[in-house]
């Protein structure tokens, strides 16, 4: 639970606090909000809290301690144009992935479920972007504990549709 700072694009680090108020996790996600905040989520060990940073990492506040979505890790989230925050997939267990999404739009504190089976297969370990026109990209993972069950695909969600739930394939293998 330390965090770490760069200011010349990796080249040199320094500490930031060696034990934050979260409690020590991997498989956690992280966000930074249009005001400079951070918010961190959820992680190993089967943990759905939510906590804010507004110093750059160095003190943090707890937004909830359970938040409406399951507990989970190897999730993923980004921030929408609007300053809310979209949470996708993920997994409990090895037997219980995610293909849900959910949405805040008070910095973490409270969150909607905008659909309990997006397109996408459940999956833990992938990872999220936003686009310069808005939309949603979601890459690969893996659909269970196996290498060999890893994936390579790409769907995109045009966003402004205010349907969270109809992603688009780019490339299924």
């Amino acid at each position: 639970n330390d965090v770490w700072r760069s200011e010349n694009q990796g080249e040199t680090w320094e500490p930031i606090t060696e034990n934050a108020d979260w409690s020590a996790r991997t498989k956690h996600t992280s966000v930074v909000l249009p005001d400079d905040s951070i918010v961190l989520m959820g992680g190993y060990y089967k943990l759905n809290d939510v906590w804010q940073s507004k110093d750059g990492g160095k003190n943090w506040t707890q937004m909830t301690g359970a938040a409406e979505w399951s507990a989970r890790e190897g999730h993923t989230s980004v921030i929408l144009s609007d300053g809310s925050i979209l949470l996708m997939g993920g997994y409990k267990d090895y037997e219980s992935r995610f293909n849900d999404v959910w949405l805040s739009t008070d910095k973490g504190a409270t969150w909607d479920l905008v659909t309990e089976q997006a397109e996408w297969p459940g999956r833990m370990d992938h990872t999220s972007v936003v686009l310069p026109d808005h939309s949603i990209v979601l890459m690969g993972g893996r659909k269970s504990q196996y290498l060999t069950d890893s994936l390579n695909d790409v769907w995109r969600l045009q966003t402004g549709t205010e349907d969270f739930a109809n992603y688009l394939p780019l490339v299924i293998r």
